[in-house]
């Protein structure tokens, strides 16, 4: 039985300065790693750069504060949580081409 936890975390973003700017490439490497590693399922910010989303499946409440925790970003994040029942998703493939 999986008793993985599904959350959906939006974040609101601080105003943005230099600081801020410097820590997004890490911040991005931190994400895409976390799902490969299948902890994030997927992340999004809106054009704006005021929201992130981030789709969770972790063990517990504690180990999602503990990997937001880890955030290059974190004194710059506003977390509102979610607990999801679930979530799906449909993922397109590119079509092949035989030439």
């Amino acid at each position: 039985m999986d008793t993985m936890q599904l959350f959906l975390v939006e974040f609101d973003i601080a105003d943005f300065d230099d600081d801020l700017a410097q820590r997004i490439p890490e911040q991005h490497e931190l994400l895409l790693r976390l799902m490969r590693s299948g902890t994030v399922t997927h992340f999004a910010v809106s054009v704006d750069r005021q929201k992130l989303w981030v789709f969770f499946r972790v063990q517990d409440m504690s180990e999602l504060l503990r990997t937001i925790s880890s955030f290059p970003m974190v004194n710059y994040l506003r977390p509102t949580f979610y607990p999801l029942l679930f979530q799906e998703s449909a993922v397109r493939l590119a079509p092949q081409s035989l030439n």
